[in-house]
């Protein structure tokens, strides 16, 4: 019990007194996903075979996935030409948009933006009027307009490896410093930061003003009031959580575990989470998105060798 106490102790005084950056920790080295055996149990659902291990996945009436080399719209065939190597992906509404180099692709056929450095993650709130996409060498988060237009930068002081965010604020997620930083979504201006565990790697909007945060090296779901930032909820999940989405119409987060193959849900309704569903995936499943309109989810891992790629639709 001492273990957990502590941790909650040092945010609480954050929270209190610190607006600005995270305290350092040197210790805080970027985690890396664990392993699992060659699953003995059939996904769930469908899979589709894509020609490289994905690294991003979006999901809305398509599925989009993410390459090293490639962004492809499932279930049309063939990649879609993007410029440079993919980064990350968001489904808005029927499209998509790509972060590759330093572009945001519209896909499939829209139009291409120009970022001022390479971009990294990307966010686009519910109502999809602004897009955030993370410069990490810039230590930048740039905000377009719907047609692409620059409209602020924010200096977030860190290296933003991951972003979220609502109709009000962008949570930005530093995974060498485990941190996230809230800034207001209309001014661009910095509010809280807190240390988030210690190997932060994904974050997601969760609703009510709320984020949660994937603590992949202590095997943790953090969930966040943002106003002010505060640590609401602590929970253990066990098994390798790696990627993170949100199911808005349900209410539901799902959360990927590399080490068991599988995919987990939780209802975040109450006091503390609450498992609502849990789906066998494709082998190291590092990826995952939501279909807001039908609730099914969209997983990317490999096949039982590790060596190719597979898309997963699991239905609501």
């Amino acid at each position: 019990m001492l273990r957990r106490l502590l941790p909650l102790a040092g945010v609480l005084l954050l929270t209190a007194c610190d607006a600005g950056a995270p305290v350092s920790h040197p210790d805080a080295t970027m985690p890396t996903p664990t392993w699992a055996p060659a699953p003995s149990t059939a996904p769930a659902g469908t899979t589709t075979p894509v020609p490289a291990r994905p690294l991003g996945i979006a999901a809305g009436s398509r599925i989009a996935v993410i390459t090293d080399t490639a962004a492809l719209v499932l279930p049309e065939p063939g990649p879609s030409p993007v410029a440079g190597p993919p980064r990350s992906v968001v489904a808005v509404g029927d499209t998509f948009r790509v972060v590759a180099g330093a572009s945001v692709h519209t896909l499939p056929g829209g139009p291409t933006w120009s970022l001022p450095g390479e971009g990294g993650a990307i966010a686009v709130p519910g109502d999809a009027d602004w897009t955030a996409v993370a410069l990490p060498d810039r230590g930048d988060v740039i905000i377009l307009s719907p047609t692409g237009e620059p409209l602020r930068t924010i200096h977030t002081g860190g290296r933003p490896s991951a972003l979220a965010a609502d109709a009000k604020r962008i949570a930005v997620l530093d995974a060498g410093e485990s941190s996230i930083t809230t800034f207001d979504a209309a001014t661009g201006a910095r509010q809280e930061a807190l240390r988030a565990g210690d190997g932060a790697v994904a974050v997601a909007a969760v609703g009510g003003g709320r984020f949660a945060v994937i603590d992949a090296r202590d095997g943790e779901l953090l969930v966040f009031d943002a106003g002010p930032l505060i640590l609401r909820q602590r929970y253990p999940v066990p098994g390798g959580a790696w990627a993170a989405a949100y199911d808005t119409t349900r209410g539901v987060l799902w959360v990927t575990l590399t080490q068991r193959n599988e995919v987990v849900g939780y209802h975040l309704g109450g006091g503390t989470p609450r498992e609502v569903g849990r789906h066998q995936t494709v082998r190291l499943p590092l990826a995952l998105a939501v279909d807001p309109a039908t609730g099914a989810l969209a997983v990317a891992g490999t096949d039982h060798t590790g060596a190719e790629g597979l898309v997963q639709r699991i239905a609501a």
